[in-house]
């Protein structure tokens, strides 16, 4: 009987709404019931906080094991850059026009790695000579990205060694920190 009582109260802690104090000292939440794929996400290293943006990891879910297709922008099949130019524009409502990886770095305010936060990019050269991959950066050092290996959209960590080793830059799109200005300052 004591076995099921502690099992009850486990399962009522785990579906409560993980509450943080904000900035203004007003108690915000982030509501992972609202969250598609939270366990998933949870799964794979990404720790979630207030300020999480949960349209953006619902929008992620939906696109995880999308193929590879080299120029593709659907979920029936996209590339690095679609995948970020659809990510953009369906969370964000911006536009990362170009169709490539070198092209969203042409258009974001380069940024330390040190700096990053949910929703940026994070850029990789094969060669040091051209912006070859685009990712967007979640938490805890992970990544979301299309590839080319037969895995579709999957989560990376940046401290592996293949991506330290091709980690070129960071980036953040202007207009998204025009947004974040505007809203502290509200």
């Amino acid at each position: 009987m004591k076995f099921k009582k502690v099992k009850i109260l486990i399962l009522l802690l785990c579906a409560l709404p993980v509450f943080a104090m904000s900035n203004n000292g007003n108690i915000s939440k982030f509501d992972s019931l609202q969250c598609n794929g939270y366990q998933f996400f949870v799964s794979k290293g990404i720790t979630f906080d207030s300020t999480s943006n949960i349209k953006l990891y619902n929008e992620l879910y939906s696109w995880r094991g999308v193929p590879y297709r080299y120029g593709g922008k659907s979920k029936r099949g996209t590339d690095c850059s679609g995948f970020a130019t659809m990510i953009y524009k369906n969370v964000y409502s911006i536009s990362l026009l170009g169709g490539s990886a070198g092209s969203i770095y042409n258009k974001a305010k380069h940024i330390e790695k040190s700096e990053l936060k949910e929703g940026d990019l994070i850029f990789f050269s094969f060669n040091r000579r051209y912006i070859a991959h685009v990712g967007i950066y979640l938490s805890n050092n992970k990544f979301i990205h299309e590839t080319s290996w037969g895995r579709g959209v999957m989560i990376s960590d940046l401290n592996e060694p293949y991506y330290k080793r091709f980690y070129y830059a960071s980036g953040r799109v202007e207009t998204s920190i025009k947004s974040d200005t505007l809203a502290k300052n509200n």
